[in-house]
């Protein structure tokens, strides 16, 4: 992806080591608008940059040093065109949480958004001072918050923590790896159950869910957090960041 122009003189430097926040928009001054409303939730010294995206969208070798890139969507017209973007985007950087942000009273398709990459999505009427509040859920959110990281080894069929070990069946651990391997972390029903070794035409989709619900369980109960989340008619997916393998 192409960044247009120079970043914006009110942008906010980084002074530590910690990825900042990119936010882009059709036009700088969008960008710039919604960099305000993002700097009501974060530290005052995490670098905030704001820029404005064409449609070339060439890659950008600076996106996977962003920890958060937020897409303003602020046009019908534009739907088709971000999704390229965050795929673009996403293409070979795993780590940024990359959040599409649709404005007005237009419908949007969120699983389009989440199979091109994207790990959340909000929906505002407006870009308004409002709009602050509704940032804060994203800001609150296990994936901004999240405070562990998990290294999943397919030699001893385990999870490791900074000091904690849980145990995995086989299957559930080629599950995690197919997760974590995959650039939008996500899995439908079929390939799960492909990889649990059930027949894709015949499989209980009850048995699925079960098996993926102890699984989620398993981790929440060993670490604290919602590893997996289900993409209501599609699958699930696995939080951003959360799982590396070995």
């Amino acid at each position: 992806m192409m960044l247009t122009g120079n970043l914006a003189t009110r942008s906010q430097r980084q002074t530590n080591d910690e990825p900042g926040v990119l936010t882009l928009g059709r036009t700088r001054g969008v960008a710039e608008h919604f960099r305000a409303l993002v700097a009501r939730h974060v530290r005052t010294d995490m670098a905030l940059e704001a820029n404005s995206y064409t449609s070339s969208f060439k890659k950008n070798e600076r996106s996977g040093s962003y920890r958060a890139i937020f897409i303003i969507i602020d046009s019908p017209q534009a739907l088709e065109e971000s999704l390229a973007l965050v795929e673009n985007l996403r293409n070979g950087n795993l780590k940024p949480i990359i959040c599409a942000v649709i404005t007005g009273r237009g419908t949007y398709n969120k699983i389009k958004y989440y199979l091109a990459g994207a790990d959340y999505c909000i929906k505002f009427n407006t870009l308004s001072d409002e709009s602050s509040e509704l940032l804060a859920e994203f800001f609150s959110s296990e994936e901004w918050q999240r405070d562990i990281n998990l290294i999943l080894d397919p030699t001893r069929i385990c999870l490791l923590g900074t000091s904690k070990k849980l145990d995995i069946s086989f299957a559930e651990m080629k599950i995690l790896e197919a997760f974590a391997q995959t650039s939008n972390h996500i899995l439908s029903h079929d390939e799960i159950a492909n990889i649990m070794g059930l027949n894709s035409n015949f499989y209980d989709p009850r048995a699925l869910e079960k098996s993926i619900s102890r699984l989620r369980g398993k981790i929440k109960d060993t670490y604290g957090t919602n590893a997996i989340q289900s993409i209501r008619g599609h699958g699930y997916r696995l939080m951003r960041g959360l799982i590396s393998t070995l």
